[in-house]
């Protein structure tokens, strides 16, 4: 059994006290939390691997509740469109993937997340479905490989949709018992499976009731987008042929519950809130995204004061083009105070739990997401002997304020250290690079995009 310990740091436990530990120490015995404690000077012995983090705050490692590691050959390409129009620029270059691809965009990802110091992640997947093969086993596959705790949310679609991705309820249910039977629960539970519809219009009340029943015959989550913007509800209400949003129609389809996991929820009515608070269903935020879009502002004050589980996402990094979650905390904050006009409407301190041990509840993570003995040993050190985090008069805020991915110094994910002074020990990350540096340009030529020419001269007028 591997005996890890991390001594010395400042150690933020986001637990139910909030306890904070001056030059503590966190050992980690296999893949579980075994003591958190005041280090008494004197090196632990028999440890395979001791990280000094002087200088460093040690705390859990950030959950990504939501993303689009399958579309990441598409960065930086549509970012000043609108929502539906980028993703019809985005989904020729998806289709044009293959396995190869598709796992070494899904490899990239889950190394840009770990090195922004993200140990889990929702990735939701929707890729045209094979009938002799699984495009998401490349998924799984490289969330396996580079050592990251990941679930793989399984998008659907039916109807109203390139025709490439849909497939039938019957076909999705075969899909489905097969990854679930292959890939949940795998890797000592490191690998998980959810499933839902990419977007609303996209299944009849048929697919939603028989992705419902699909999801509770495998114990699965259900991971969707919801009510991401005012024409979502415009088009779900032309496409339902009748006036209604989208949780109510979520709430009377039986989709609602504390195994759901909704989206970028901005244009919700009162109500709607209600009918998510009372279900317990979670609400998952991508504010850098909204900004990027400009889809408004969500009330993130309001989901939080009625009760909702709350979590916080980058989103894809071909949506806002990173995945920083300590970025998307930040604009949390941001779009909340906004929305609300109120300075206190989402304070540092709520934005950092919804980043670690209510966003891995809200993905139904919960062994993760503090430093307590028994927990998962999902980890973190962040140094703050920087000039933007100088002076360090308040952790929390300066976490969420003023720190970037790139201060994230080490990472240890179910026991293991996968990342050690910006070092990446699962993955040869260099080679990666230049690999999926490669890919993209074949799937853009594939799907017939054409890509902007590299240019050394900034356009005066844009």
């Amino acid at each position: 059994m591997t005996r890890i310990a991390i001594e010395r740091g400042l150690v933020l436990t986001m637990d139910a006290d909030n306890r904070v530990i001056e030059n503590g120490r966190v050992v980690v015995e296999g893949c579980h939390i075994a003591a958190v404690e005041q280090s008494d000077g004197e090196p632990l012995q028999d440890c395979d691997v001791v990280i000094d983090a002087a200088g460093k705050i040690v705390m859990p490692g950030l959950v990504n509740s939501h993303t689009h590691l399958c579309m990441v050959f598409g960065r930086t390409i549509g970012p000043e469109r609108r929502l539906l129009e980028w993703l019809e620029l985005l989904m020729p270059i998806m289709a044009a993937m293959d396995g190869e691809a598709l796992y070494i965009a899904e490899l990239l990802g889950c190394v840009e997340n770990i090195k922004n110091g993200n140990t889990s992640l929702v990735e939701n997947i929707f890729m045209p479905p094979h009938a002799a093969s699984d495009p998401e086993d490349a998924a799984f596959r490289a969330l396996r490989d580079s050592g990251i705790r990941g679930t793989v949310a399984r998008a659907t679609e039916m109807r109203h949709f390139d025709q490439r991705f849909c497939e039938t309820p019957a076909e999705q249910a075969m899909r489905v018992e097969r990854l679930a039977a292959k890939w949940h629960g795998s890797e000592y539970d490191r690998l998980h499976l959810s499933i839902g519809p990419l977007l609303p219009w996209v299944m009849d009340e048929r697919g939603f009731r028989e992705t419902r029943r699909i999801a509770r015959e495998n114990r699965l989550s259900l991971h969707m987008h919801v009510a991401e913007s005012p024409e979502f509800n415009h088009m779900i209400a032309r496409h339902f042929g009748r006036e209604i949003r989208q949780v109510e129609l979520l709430d009377e389809f039986g989709c609602l519950g504390p195994d759901v996991q909704a989206v970028a929820c901005s244009d919700v009515s009162p109500r709607e809130i209600e009918l998510l608070a009372a279900s317990g269903t979670a609400v998952l935020f991508d504010s850098p995204t909204r900004l990027f879009w400009g889809t408004g502002f969500p009330p993130i004050g309001d989901f939080l004061t009625a009760g909702v589980t709350c979590g916080v996402a980058t989103n894809g990094a071909a949506a806002n083009c990173g995945q920083d979650i300590f970025e998307s905390m930040k604009y949390s904050c941001a779009t909340a105070k906004t929305a609300a006009n109120d300075p206190r409407a989402l304070t540092a301190a709520r934005a950092l739990r919804m980043a670690t041990v209510e966003g891995a509840r809200a993905i139904g993570r919960p062994e993760t997401g503090s430093i307590e003995v028994g927990k998962r040993a999902d980890l973190i050190t962040v140094e703050t002997r920087q000039p933007h985090l100088t002076p360090l008069l308040d952790p929390v805020k300066a976490l969420v304020y003023s720190a970037r991915g790139s201060d994230v110094r080490d990472a240890v994910i179910d026991g293991k250290v996968v990342m050690q002074n910006r070092k990446f020990l699962t993955v040869d990350e260099d080679a990666l690079l230049v690999e999926a540096g490669r890919m993209a340009h074949r799937c853009a030529e594939r799907a017939g995009i054409k890509l902007p020419t590299l240019n050394t001269q900034i356009p005066v007028h844009a």
